[in-house]
């Protein structure tokens, strides 16, 4: 278990900065391929616990939605300005109203789950091409909040393992108090840390804040994606990535995350 896990992750760690270095459309299409998978997983976990899901409208408006954000973050003005992603979701809404009101047997769950969606994965994760694209260190915060996760989510299952008492949530039995707070402290730290490879366009008040969000919001969304697998009756989303799980598992802390850097960065400033 543990050498699939050390390959995947030797093959997908330089993708994944490769990725965030250059930015613009290969950027943008390695989110979009990672909200498309996700929303693969999604559909099936719901398949699993036999929740209804209006799969033609979760991939078309799921889809279109990381499109539209990649549309509006070349409009002229502040990303989502030209109001393209938000005209998606709307006509996702509608129409996922229509399709129920022509479905043969007729669930008002069947589009909570479906929007639901859409939300969770293709709104929210969106928001990482809307933080690659802040100017003029985009790249920089990106890739301190990426890999300030991938050292918080270690430090957390590290101090878990070794001083792990107290549960912190019935939804993930493994997660404790301790290893929470051990993430939170190790979460400000390296964003503290990494700011110093950035020549300071980072402001300190900046990196304390995105710290704190990371070590708060990243480690909810990681608990509401586990809520969600619990509701189905899986430990993982997939088996895409060897060792890992499946790609909700891997970017699951961004959910939340994104769009909460996003908006504290632009309102910060």
């Amino acid at each position: 278990m543990l050498l699939p896990r050390i390959l995947t992750a030797i093959i997908g760690v330089p993708l994944v900065l490769v990725a965030i270095h250059i930015g613009n459309l290969p950027y943008m299409f390695f989110i979009f391929t990672i909200i498309a998978l996700s929303l693969y997983e999604y559909s099936v976990l719901m398949k699993l616990g036999q929740k209804p899901v209006q799969n033609s409208v979760l991939f078309i408006f799921g889809l279109l939605i990381p499109l539209a954000f990649i549309l509006d973050s070349y409009s002229q003005n502040m990303f989502g300005g030209n109001n393209f992603a938000i005209c998606i979701f709307t006509a996702a809404f509608i129409v996922s109203v229509i399709v129920e009101i022509f479905s043969s047997k007729k669930y008002l769950e069947r589009i909570a789950f479906t929007l639901f969606g859409i939300v969770l994965i293709s709104w929210n994760l969106s928001y990482l091409m809307g933080i690659r694209n802040i100017n003029p260190d985009g790249e920089g915060l990106t890739f301190i909040i990426i890999i300030s996760v991938w050292i918080m989510d270690t430090a957390a299952y590290a101090g878990g393992r070794m001083f792990g008492k107290r549960r912190l949530s019935s939804i993930s039995p493994k997660k404790t108090w301790e290893g929470a707070i051990a993430g939170f402290i190790t979460a400000i730290a390296s964003v503290l840390l990494l700011r110093l490879f950035l020549k300071d366009s980072v402001p300190v008040p900046m990196a304390l804040g995105i710290g704190l969000l990371i070590g708060i919001i990243a480690q909810m969304s990681d608990l509401a994606e586990s809520m969600i697998k619990r509701a189905v009756g899986v430990k993982d989303s997939s088996n895409l990535l060897p060792g890992h799980g499946g790609i909700l598992d891997r970017f699951d802390s961004y959910i939340f995350l994104a769009p909460a850097i996003y908006y504290f960065v632009i309102l910060i400033r």
